[in-house]
């Protein structure tokens, strides 16, 4: 047989083992991959843009609207600077960054932007309620390209 003995010490260049990490706990875990880098903003494809006003359907049950006629959806207009004035910004980030909806003032947004009276807003499922508030959510937020 013609194989040459290794010599203490050395290791075969063929055979490369993964590299492992001692986890804290004392066990033994595999390397990470390299993360992966994401994009910037600048490098994103635009957002799509809403089409004004914007239908959403009350799936759960329906409402009155002004005239006492029951209505199976609700037509937002597009929010502008003089709602927040008057209804109060319904949007605010606290300070972990966390959205938070201030529930009487999206409320009376909704109210205003679609035309309906606030106690028939009142009258929403809350999961319909809900559908409404998270469509507007995005437009009563700042844009960060701005800062």
């Amino acid at each position: 047989m013609n194989v040459n003995p290794k010599r203490e010490g050395f290791v075969d260049d063929q055979a490369k083992p993964e590299p492992e990490i001692i986890s804290p706990s004392g066990g033994k875990t595999r390397a990470m991959p390299p993360p992966e880098i994401e994009p910037s903003p600048a490098e994103l494809p635009p957002l799509e843009q809403d089409e004004w006003p914007i239908v959403v359907k009350l799936l759960y049950r329906p409402i009155r609207n002004n005239r006492g006629e029951d209505i199976k959806e609700v037509s937002l207009r597009e929010p502008r600077a003089g709602d927040i004035n008057r209804y109060g910004n319904p949007i605010r980030v606290n300070q972990d960054g966390d959205v938070v909806i201030d529930e009487r003032k999206m409320t009376y947004m909704i109210a205003a932007l679609s035309g309906v009276l606030p106690p028939f807003i009142e009258e929403m499922d809350t999961r319909d309620w809900n559908s409404c508030a998270y469509r507007l959510r995005r437009f009563f937020l700042p844009d960060p390209a701005a800062w």
